[in-house]
């Protein structure tokens, strides 16, 4: 009866046992799979959350190069992709510091360096038990390129990214990531106006697409609006101050007859074509034109803008 009792006793506790078991077991498991769905979940927007913090960075980056050419009333000089590469990494243009780049918000201090904007990414994942790592970018895993007239591209190698939960159960190994970034030049001031005419203009893209009447290019001029020509330079090449240079991501516009700083400066041509009335480009001749008084263009614009070559021609 004693050896019975015992072996039932042994039994039950033996069965409690692995009860415990399985349920510890599935609580484990259960637990595993939280951790895994919401690593995954981060990983899934990963690309989207580090584009978002270099189109931040690269927002800014114009903005404050912008900012230091209005207030010293200068051109950028230099290899356009370091120059964007130190603003971006080191909030700097030539060892200075731009002032847009670190500011003071509300008693908060803000750095927008891409650094800076990446590690927010890791603030954020920790948020959820989340360690995100990745190496320190290096400058030359950037770089900057027109994608179109009114584009501004940027791609950043991120490398040897890790995504893993706290207690490193789970890891992701994610290698390189290539993020892009696409930037709207609409948002930012025309360089030619804001250095040479100390006036704030905006780069609108124009609606017309093929010049036909005097009043069309006289709303093209009053409304400050720019045309894509190949024979222009390009954004970037406007912020420094590239007059003579052209690109198939040109833009360009023309100027109304009064009120410029300085007045028709180029000593080779009197044409209003922005780039070249404050550059030193040559055109063979210049010409009136009919309905819009006050200014001359160089007969290519002549014939683009009016469908008339100037006379002589």
């Amino acid at each position: 009866m004693f050896t019975f009792i015992a072996i039932t006793l042994l039994m039950v506790i033996l069965i409690s046992f692995l009860i415990t078991m399985q349920t510890s077991t599935k609580t484990q498991t259960d637990k595993i799979m939280a951790k895994a769905t919401s690593i995954n979940a981060f990983v899934q927007n990963i690309d989207i959350n580090m584009q978002s913090s270099l189109k931040a960075s690269g927002n800014q980056v114009v903005l404050a190069l912008e900012d230091y050419m209005d207030v010293r009333d200068v051109y950028l000089a230099g290899n356009s992709n370091v120059v964007f590469r130190e603003a971006i990494t080191q909030g700097t243009y030539q060892g200075s510091q731009l002032r847009m780049m670190k500011q003071v918000v509300q008693g908060e201090a803000i750095n927008f360096t891409i650094g800076a904007t990446l590690s927010e990414l890791r603030v954020v994942a920790s948020r959820s038990n989340i360690v995100l790592s990745f190496d320190e970018l290096n400058a030359n895993d950037i770089s900057f390129t027109m994608k179109s007239p009114w584009t501004f591209g940027m791609d950043m190698q991120v490398k040897n990214v890790k995504v893993m939960d706290k207690e490193q159960e789970l890891v992701w190994d994610l290698g390189t990531l290539n993020v892009a970034a696409e930037l709207q030049i609409s948002r930012y001031r025309d360089p030619f106006y804001l250095v040479s005419d100390d006036v704030n203009i905006s780069v609108q893209k124009t609606n017309t697409t093929e010049f036909e009447t005097s009043n069309q290019l006289n709303s093209f001029i009053t409304n400050f609006e720019f045309y894509n020509h190949t024979d222009a330079p390009d954004f970037t090449q406007r912020m420094f101050g590239q007059f003579d240079s052209s690109s198939v991501n040109g833009y360009e516009t023309i100027l109304g007859s009064a009120g410029h700083n300085p007045n028709t400066p180029n000593p080779s041509s009197n044409s209003y074509a922005d780039f070249i009335y404050w550059g030193t480009k040559a055109s063979a001749i210049e010409c009136n034109v009919a309905g819009v008084p006050g200014i001359k263009l160089d007969n290519e614009h002549k014939l683009l803008y009016t469908g008339i070559p100037c006379e002589g021609i």
